[in-house]
């Protein structure tokens, strides 16, 4: 299965929020946009991945590196996502999923999409009043018209810019583009040829409502696709991935820990050992104080989307946040963070802040203490810690690993 992302656009109503960047750079949780596809693609064996570019192409291409091939509109300026599509027809040699690069998407979106047979279009029955959107009308499964000029009251909901073509509906996609090209149509929307396609063969919809998703085309969508389609989207994502990860590196301490106790009970020389946790700085990152229960903590304070490193040496660590709330806010705000382990994802939560009254900080109002456990391989490590979305710009963080001493 071969996968097209159409990724040439200048992204001009984002101009004021990109500083000048392609739409498809555009970063949420951290990341550029296009790598969210490519890795959600990447995971589902979809591949190899043809990347159309256009505008900023040697900057978008560097972001991708080897993640997929790139092909370059030259024209981008002039054309629109159709002769993007028309410049990959000799790429395209079998079934294939076509994908706009300004879709956010959770990738089990991508999953409903590869499970159905045939040609197949992703769409959402709860969006479909816009002028801007692409609305679907669905008779008996089958797509019966898709376009932004479909009354509403006549689609069943919002095209999201997926879509998956077997053989049979991969050749009318790219016949109907050469068709419109060799028309003059350059300027048409990709949609344009799809719209030919499914009046020839089927084509199906699959309704994909409550899902988390974005189209960002304003800075509107920009906002929403970070403070509340990524969080939902961030703990799915990662979930096998960490899973594994951690249930490895448990099963790993599971064993070190029953070694260590049947040596301890073969031996009479060495008493039994108390834990002591120490605290390690985040380099790079400003220490600040607050006051709990009568005594002073160091913490280290992280702005949204930067990171703190910490290097520990040990097996096990903890990972101690406290969220700093806006003034206007003291309860039940949305937040995510992520940790990694040597520059790999480990492990991530998406929590809910309260202030916590018995806390005194300088710098404003924090949140209730939430606590990541972290089990390692033994030796040293840099713990990645990052407040990725939310509601609130600021973190304060504390990692913490233990410090042994015998009785």
């Amino acid at each position: 299965m071969q996968a097209v992302i159409l990724a040439g656009g200048i992204g001009s109503r984002l101009q004021s929020h990109t500083n000048g960047k392609p739409k498809c750079l555009v970063e949420i949780g951290g990341r550029p946009l296009i790598l969210h596809q490519l890795e959600a693609l990447s995971d589902h064996g979809v591949g190899p991945v043809l990347c159309v570019l256009g505008y900023q192409a040697e900057e978008v291409r560097r972001v991708i590196g080897d993640r997929a091939e790139v092909l370059v509109n030259e024209r981008y300026a002039e054309t629109n996502s159709l002769y993007s599509l028309w410049l990959a027809r000799e790429w395209i040699n079998g079934p294939f999923v076509l994908l706009n690069s300004d879709l956010f998407f959770d990738p089990r979106i991508l999953d409903r999409l590869l499970e159905e047979s045939g040609s197949v279009v992703a769409y959402d029955s709860t969006s479909s009043r816009g002028r801007e959107q692409t609305k679907v009308a669905i008779k008996r499964r089958r797509v019966a018209d898709i376009g932004k000029d479909l009354p509403p009251g006549s689609a069943r909901g919002e095209s999201l810019g997926m879509l998956k073509f077997d053989a049979e509906g991969g050749r009318a996609l790219l016949a109907a583009a050469d068709h419109l090209i060799r028309d003059g149509h350059e300027k048409a929307w990709v949609i344009e040829a799809t719209r030919v396609a499914c009046a020839q063969v089927p084509i199906y919809g699959v309704n994909i409502a409550g899902q988390p998703w974005a189209e960002i085309d304003f800075p509107h969508d920009l906002d929403v696709a970070r403070r509340e389609v990524w969080p939902a989207i961030w703990k799915g994502r990662w979930r096998r991935l960490v899973y594994w990860k951690r249930t490895r590196w448990a099963a790993l301490t599971l064993v070190a820990l029953a070694l260590a106790t049947v040596g301890w009970i073969a031996s009479t020389r060495v008493g039994p050992a108390s834990v002591d946790w120490e605290t390690v700085p985040l380099a790079g990152r400003s220490a600040v104080r607050i006051e709990h229960d009568g005594k002073t903590q160091r913490w280290w304070e992280l702005p949204l989307g930067h990171p703190g490193i910490a290097v520990v040496v040990t097996d096990a660590a903890i990972v101690e946040i406290r969220l700093v709330l806006p003034d206007s806010v003291a309860d039940g705000l949305r937040y995510v963070v992520a940790v990694t382990v040597d520059g790999e994802p480990y492990d991530w939560e998406a929590l809910t802040a309260d202030a916590d009254t018995t806390v005194h900080f300088a710098g404003g109002v924090v949140g209730d203490r939430d606590r990541i456990r972290l089990s390692l391989p033994p030796g040293q490590h840099e713990i990645g810690v990052s407040l990725v979305a939310g509601h609130a710009a600021r973190l304060l963080v504390r990692v913490r690993q233990p410090e042994e001493r015998e009785n």
